[in-house]
């Protein structure tokens, strides 16, 4: 072998360990700034436990989260859950990664005892399966906080007796109905926890309607996370009226303008958001959901009536698609300018907000 080839090899082989130690760092980097959950810590007001994180599909791990106060670093017993789509299997997720105080109460002793209510921001079954089907097992006096259209979902369809027993005030009364009214500007108080609870209207692939709820501490008016269900963009929702005009409802808009002063005012702790595909998915296929480059936009809005940086934005309904999450995780790091604190939440794994 002539000394010039070995050169060539030689300098081959350093540029691939060159290559390979860049990836490295790259990969450590992403970790670094984009963070799984965030830790406990002594100012946190609210303690949140994913039961479920993927948008679909999974049907071990839907859209389900609950949450609670914190008092003195330490999580309160009375829980309420936004969404439901997986509950049993969650809980027993996170049992298992010791997230309760309460070690000894198995996974339906704890839904039974200490989650307290449920909040369905709309009536598509990756949102409702796990409330459904633990029904039967369920403790009775529980409230079912939702849109009138969301209730009307779940007694038509759902609680029938027919599809299901219905379990819901005109059946067997396991279950209330509150019906949240979305015009309202007061909050109203959640039974049997210390929070309060607003509703707005998004759009999930218009007409069809999903809703945000805006979860505040009834002791502590300075904290409140804003929790969204599956919505499109402003900028694609549309409803075509009986005249053929677009009506554009820019729920999300309205949304934002609620929210600017609770920024202002450091009061808005986290939002949970979705984004249910990468950039690469096209408007047209986007079915009511949102991308890297669309969550951005949107919560460019927001941005502009303060900085966003005491917000922790948890990234909720990921498509378990293969390397979606990391492709998502990825897009919305090299394309934020470092303007937001995104959270990409786990099955099991609290987050301390």
């Amino acid at each position: 072998m002539t000394i010039s080839r070995k050169k060539r090899i030689y300098v081959g082989i350093l540029i691939g360990v060159a290559m390979l130690i860049l990836s490295a760092v790259t990969v450590v980097l992403l970790v670094i700034n984009v963070k799984s959950t965030p830790e406990k810590s002594k100012s946190s007001s609210f303690y949140i436990v994913p039961l479920g994180t993927s948008g679909g599909l999974d049907e071990s791990n839907l859209s389900s989260y609950l949450l609670t106060t914190v008092n003195e670093s330490t999580p309160n017993s009375a829980y309420i859950s936004l969404d439901s789509g997986t509950l049993r299997h969650g809980l027993e997720m996170a049992i298992k990664q010791n997230c309760f105080p309460s070690q000894s109460l198995t996974a339906e002793q704890f839904l039974q005892e200490q989650v307290k209510a449920y909040f369905i921001s709309h009536g598509h079954l990756d949102h409702i399966n796990g409330f459904i089907l633990n029904s039967p097992n369920d403790k009775s006096g529980k409230t079912i906080f939702a849109l009138n259209e969301t209730i009307q979902i779940i007694q038509d369809d759902f609680f029938n007796n027919q599809a299901w027993a219905d379990f819901g005030p005109h059946g067997l009364k396991l279950y209330n109905y509150q019906i949240l009214d979305p015009l309202s500007t007061n909050s109203i108080p959640i039974p049997n926890t210390d929070l309060n609870v607003r509703i707005f209207r998004l759009c999930h692939t218009c007409p069809f309607l999903s809703s945000a709820f805006l979860i505040s501490r009834r002791d502590e008016s300075s904290a409140s996370i804003l929790y969204l269900g599956d919505t499109g963009p402003d900028d694609i929702e549309k409803i075509v009226q009986a005249d053929n005009s677009t009506y554009y409802p820019r729920y999300l808009e309205q949304l934002w303008q609620t929210m600017g002063p609770l920024v202002v005012a450091n009061q808005l702790k986290a939002i949970l958001i979705e984004v249910s595909y990468s950039n690469e998915r096209p408007d047209h296929l986007l079915f009511g959901h949102l991308t890297p480059k669309w969550l951005l936009k949107e919560l460019d809005v927001l941005r502009s009536y303060h900085s966003m940086e005491n917000v922790t934005i948890a990234v909720t309904h990921i498509k378990p698609e293969e390397g979606s999450r990391e492709k998502i995780m990825r897009q919305l790091k090299e394309e934020s300018n470092s303007n937001y604190n995104f959270v990409f939440p786990r099955q099991g794994e609290p987050i301390w907000v």
